[in-house]
């Protein structure tokens, strides 16, 4: 299923874009594919950045149905998940667009580490894609140390931009966090540096073409936040 689903249309788009670039420029066809799936999925992301800025909204309305019905987990959990059916809120929505590109990373990591690539795999192109002469093998090595760290300190400004307009636990000396502030902190923490931390790494272990895949990624989602934050101004200071 991953393989029909994920590795073959990604594997196949890589190959279209290599067949039309001179030279069979591998970096050029990883940067025309990375933006090529942020453009197919800019409506999720629009969709998921509203969300989490109307969730930031109901905050005030969602601590006091906590405060109110604390001792009652049960009726709790049916006057949240009332409050985000009036707001036509999804409160799983702002974790949608991550697991839908974590296939998109393997399947791109299969394609350079599991064969197909720099020798085109003809059994796994569709009749209709005509696949490159030459595919150029630069990105076929091991991301160094530098293109590794530049993947990760872009992951982490793509995330620190994203966490800004969501809500953030403050902690205060002497104040004991409730149990859903605690996981609220221990995933913003988990996002903020042990995503970037891990992508850090593990792209010294990937193919060159994966990191640039990440790199390219996350600029193309920092500028889509800053994109987001102009155009939809007025949502935010609401």
């Amino acid at each position: 299923m991953f393989h029909f689903l994920f590795y073959k249309p990604m594997y196949n788009a890589l190959v279209y874009i290599l067949s039309i670039l001179p030279g069979g420029n591998i970096a050029i066809a990883v940067i025309i594919l990375t933006v090529v799936v942020k453009i197919i999925l800019l409506p999720l992301s629009k969709k998921m950045f509203l969300s989490q800025v109307a969730q930031k909204r109901i905050q005030p309305q969602l601590k006091k149905i906590q405060e109110e019905f604390k001792d009652n987990r049960q009726m709790l959990g049916i006057k949240m998940m009332e409050l985000y059916k009036q707001n036509n809120l999804n409160p799983f929505s702002s974790i949608l667009l991550l697991f839908i590109q974590i296939p998109i990373v393997f399947a791109l990591y299969f394609v350079f580490s599991r064969g197909g690539l720099p020798i085109i795999n003809t059994a796994d192109l569709y009749s209709f894609v005509s696949h490159a002469p030459v595919v150029n093998q630069f990105l076929f090595i091991k991301a160094s140390t530098l293109v590794g760290a530049f993947a990760g300190i872009s992951q982490y400004i793509q995330i620190r931009l994203s966490l800004l307009h969501m809500n953030e636990v403050k902690t205060v000396p002497g104040q004991t966090l409730k149990p859903e502030e605690v996981i609220q902190k221990q995933m913003s923490f988990m996002m903020k540096w042990f995503i970037p931390v891990l992508i850090f790494l593990a792209s010294l272990k990937v193919s060159a073409a994966v990191a640039l895949y990440w790199i390219i990624s996350s600029l193309f989602m920092i500028a889509q936040e800053l994109y987001f934050r102009k155009k939809f101004k007025a949502e935010l200071l609401k």
